[in-house]
């Protein structure tokens, strides 16, 4: 398995499980994660990615690996805050897409940009509502066109209840995105044209809604500390700027996967 394969399973983690002792400023972990996601959205192909995975939560100063990714704090008030986050996306074995056929190898991604959060909930509830307003950059780190590739703005809610055993988080939003991001997936040049796959520039614009569900606990297993994730998202491109390019087999999208971590400090 590749490293971004690594990566994204191991936000999936960090993103996903809530730390029960809030004054630990470490966590380590090693686990395995599964991940079943399409080859990019639009594509009627998927793929089930299964890899061992690092867990790793920090909770400084400045920098944490938490239960929001990884994120530096900027700015912080009791009703907004301002961060720096990053987070990846599987492009694992796209060349082998039908749809795509030889055309340029799709690479796996790191998003990374600052987000405005603001607090729509009391601090001291254990229900959590927050609007989030990210803008990431996004970099292709494998695949034949590395580097950046356009950006992307997500405005989102997120709610997140905790109990004392669960944690639920949910997320509604939406995405919009600029003309080099949906052209690095969407576009036909010329000279990649047949039959079967028509020429196509795609614009920048509107890029789909989605919903997002989380669940997330700690095991004690024989006195060891372990913890179990499950997340499943789904997405609507309908309508979006890209909608009539060739390479879009299909508007609706779903993402799953689990991890399991043995927490070793």
């Amino acid at each position: 398995m590749r490293l971004p394969i690594t990566m994204a399973l191991s936000l999936i983690c960090a993103s996903s499980f809530a730390a029960e002792e809030m004054n630990k400023k470490w966590e380590v972990g090693l686990g395995i994660g599964d991940i079943v996601s399409p080859d990019y959205r639009g594509s009627d192909e998927y793929r089930n990615y299964i890899a061992p995975i690092p867990y790793l939560i920090y909770r400084g100063k400045y920098i944490q690996t938490d239960r929001d990714g990884v994120r530096g704090n900027i700015f912080k008030s009791d009703s907004y805050e301002f961060t720096f986050s990053a987070t990846a996306t599987i492009s694992q074995k796209a060349d082998e897409n039908k749809a795509r056929e030889a055309m340029p190898k799709l690479g796996s991604t790191v998003e990374i940009g600052p987000a405005l959060n603001i607090k729509l909930s009391d601090n001291n509830s254990p229900d959590n509502l927050r609007l989030q307003l990210p803008v990431y950059a996004v970099i292709a780190v494998s695949g034949s066109t590395r580097g950046f590739n356009g950006l992307v703005f997500q405005p989102q809610l997120m709610y997140r209840h905790n109990t004392h055993h669960w944690q639920f988080t949910h997320r509604l939003g939406v995405n919009f995105a600029d003309r080099q991001y949906h052209d690095y997936y969407y576009s036909v040049d010329q000279k990649f044209v047949t039959p079967e796959r028509n020429f196509f520039d795609a614009p920048g614009g509107y890029s789909g809604v989605f919903v997002q569900a989380a669940i997330s606990r700690s095991l004690h297993i024989y006195n060891e500390e372990t913890k179990l994730a499950f997340f499943l998202r789904y997405e609507n491109i309908n309508n979006t700027a890209f909608t009539n390019s060739p390479l879009v087999k299909t508007d609706q999208v779903l993402r799953g996967g689990f991890a399991f971590v043995w927490v070793i400090k």
